[in-house]
């Protein structure tokens, strides 16, 4: 494409999959002059017909079609085109898809599909992007064109932020996002306010113990506080499947590590992250340097959100530093430790810049590279009978953790098995309490083009 040419092309795109995310990139996108998605497949496709419909398509103006020749018809006449089966989208001239589905098996094979047909392929499905976004960056090398993982969402953003750091010479010493849960303290009132406006009064101990720690002198009551934060919190301060799944990815796209396998998730107000997520050396909790976490804020009842990503980073230079702290950005005691945050990430709406990037720029919004360090895998919590479905993200009967990654092959093994892998499969036997689910108790397995995805990239 020439320089005149790019910049006055109008990016053709298509949705698999309108969920409330997918749905949000059709309607936004009828906001950006550049960017048409003519196109959007689901196998519901009345939620195909309703994504144009929220957009404020005319009702003339959308076709639903049942082939490749009544999609190409409809976009060549300027409609709107739904359709039910996202293959249908391979053959049609457009220059990137949107992988929405949620399904790791489909969104991985409509991706790799897209990238071999000399498409752009920006992937919203994380339980995909967790097994082999590996092998979909190979796959788009190999065909020149870009693979990305989706802005508006929290890894592509938490990527970017820390390349950026690594790129202007700053050592990012921790990454992570923020957890889904709100929760506001009023030390005044002595009172914890949840989302929908639910309370909770604090005894006068708990009072202490919401207290921020920023002195000095708090390093030996802070990790005792955090642990005692997440026990009044209970399941506030869970961490979820999804949050793990994300954050192996961040792990995997950027050589961070992993210190635990359901990360310590500390509960902190932003002013206490500096100097908790850091070396002990600079008197934080993490063992090592360059790790990732995850953490529920604190915020008092009129702080503004932080439901964004961040990195804890450190100047090497002590003028730089200097620089840092006294521009007023959150850093411990001596300035070794500087938080920096992405305050938001606003799904659908921001994901039509990663489908523009990836045309007009031909560039990634979250980076070239990728290797598989970490997967995430799963433990029941109750004892499971042959035959159970096994229903991937949102299955309460799992808990899912991090750990060292596998490698697949051609038969399935008492190994552990990337826990997205198994979506929509069926337990072969018994998996008691406690136990790991390993490639052998999933029946057919082998069969899986996910798996057979994952076995190419690990051979």
């Amino acid at each position: 494409m020439s320089e005149s040419e790019n910049s006055t092309k109008i990016v053709q795109a298509g949705a698999i999959g309108t969920g409330d995310y997918a749905t949000a990139i059709v309607t936004q996108a009828e906001q950006i002059p550049r960017l048409n998605v003519s196109i959007v497949a689901d196998t519901n496709i009345d939620a195909a017909h309703r994504a144009f419909q929220l957009a404020g398509i005319d009702e003339e103006d959308i076709v639903v079609a049942s082939t490749s020749a009544e999609a190409l018809a409809g976009m060549e006449a300027g409609k709107k085109v739904a359709v039910a089966e996202g293959e249908l989208l391979m053959d049609l001239p457009l220059d990137v898809i949107v992988e929405g589905t949620g399904s790791p098996t489909a969104g991985a094979t409509h991706a790799a599909t897209a990238l071999r047909g000399g498409k752009h392929a920006v992937m919203v499905t994380k339980e995909a992007e967790v097994v082999v976004g590996t092998i979909l960056r190979r796959i788009a090398r190999e065909n020149n064109v870009v693979y990305s993982c989706a802005d508006g969402d929290q890894p592509s953003h938490l990527i970017s932020l820390i390349e950026w750091c690594r790129t202007i010479g700053l050592e990012v010493l921790c990454g992570g996002k923020f957890g889904e849960k709100r929760i506001w303290v009023d030390l005044q009132k002595e009172q914890l306010i949840f989302q929908g406006g639910k309370t909770r009064d604090l005894s006068t101990a708990e009072v202490d113990l919401f207290r921020p720690l920023t002195g000095p002198d708090d390093q030996g009551l802070r990790e005792e506080a955090i642990k005692r934060r997440i026990e009044v919190l209970e399941d506030l301060a869970e961490i979820r499947t999804d949050d793990l799944t994300e954050l192996g990815i961040v792990a995997n796209a950027t050589g961070m590590t992993i210190e635990r396998d359901r990360l310590r998730h500390p509960v902190l107000w932003p002013s206490e992250m500096p100097a908790t997520l850091c070396p002990k050396t600079y008197g934080g909790l993490l063992d090592g340097r360059g790790v990732i976490e995850q953490t529920t804020y604190l915020r008092a009842p009129n702080d503004v959100s932080m439901g964004g990503v961040y990195v804890t980073v450190h100047a090497g230079n002590k003028y730089s530093r200097g620089i840092l702290s006294g521009k007023g950005h959150m850093s411990n005691v001596d300035g070794t430790s500087v938080m920096l945050f992405r305050p938001y990430h606003l799904c659908g709406v921001e994901t039509p810049y990663s489908l523009l990037s990836a045309v007009l720029n031909g560039t990634p919004s979250s980076g070239w590279e990728m290797n598989q360090r970490y997967d995430s895998f799963g433990r029941a919590r109750q004892d499971l009978a042959a035959g159970t479905t096994l229903d991937g993200a949102h299955d309460d009967r799992w808990e899912t953790f991090l750990g060292p990654a596998v490698a697949l092959g051609e038969t399935a093994t008492e190994d552990p098995i990337p826990y997205h892998i198994a979506t929509g499969s069926r337990l072969s036997h018994d998996v008691p309490a406690g136990a790991v689910m390993t490639q052998a108790v999933v029946k057919n397995i082998t069969t899986s083009p996910l798996w057979n995805l994952r076995a190419e990239q690990d051979a």
